[in-house]
């Protein structure tokens, strides 16, 4: 392996480790040792690969986003579902991933409560992430409507903006109570009864 690919697999290592510990114990409580450790890095070489934290964090959420965009865009041109039934498919999936991961919550979700726009880097690349998911989720939307699956007296993007809140408001509750079948459930009705013609 090259010096610069070998550089390029240890920055994707530390970013990977950095993504499961930021979600576990949110901006504050990770510390660039425990995942240096991790991931069999020297200290002072961290910064070889990353200007600052606040980069680092950057780069994960940039990283997170990337990751999830790709796995909707497979999932997507994959199929030849009815776009209600994909809109329904993702998150369903998306909350079997939480529970799997011990309802840790959404990266994005979790962090912009622990530092909201204290970090405008991070802030900016939060904020893109989003816009892009909910570009996307409103692109099945419109689909629906042209498919007179949904109703359309509300535009595709206000239905995408709609429910992933609620899916991301879900989420936290979800942290409090622990009750999964009533966040599905919660998605049902939105879907199948406020969204219909």
């Amino acid at each position: 392996m090259t010096r610069s690919r070998k550089s390029e697999h240890i920055k994707e290592k530390i970013l990977e480790e950095g993504v499961e510990l930021l979600s576990e114990y949110g901006y504050h409580g990770t510390g660039l040792k425990k995942i240096l450790d991790t991931v069999n890095v020297p200290k002072g070489s961290f910064y070889n690969y990353f200007v600052s934290k606040e980069v680092f964090v950057s780069e994960i959420i940039k990283k997170y986003c990337n990751d999830i965009e790709k796995r909707l865009d497979d999932y997507i041109n994959s199929t030849d579902e009815d776009p209600v039934t994909i809109i329904r498919n993702i998150f369903e999936f998306s909350i079997v991933e939480h529970e799997k991961n011990h309802m840790k919550g959404c990266l994005i979700g979790n962090l912009a409560a622990e530092i909201g726009r204290s970090s405008q880097l991070c802030h900016a690349q939060m904020e893109n992430g989003v816009k892009l998911w909910e570009k996307r989720l409103s692109h099945l939307f419109e689909d629906a409507q042209k498919q007179e699956l949904l109703r359309n007296d509300i535009t595709a993007l206000q239905m995408a903006e709609i429910y992933w809140t609620i899916f991301q408001g879900g989420l936290l509750k979800l942290k409090i109570n622990g009750n999964m079948d009533q966040l599905k459930d919660m998605l049902d009705i939105i879907l199948n009864s406020f969204f219909k013609p």
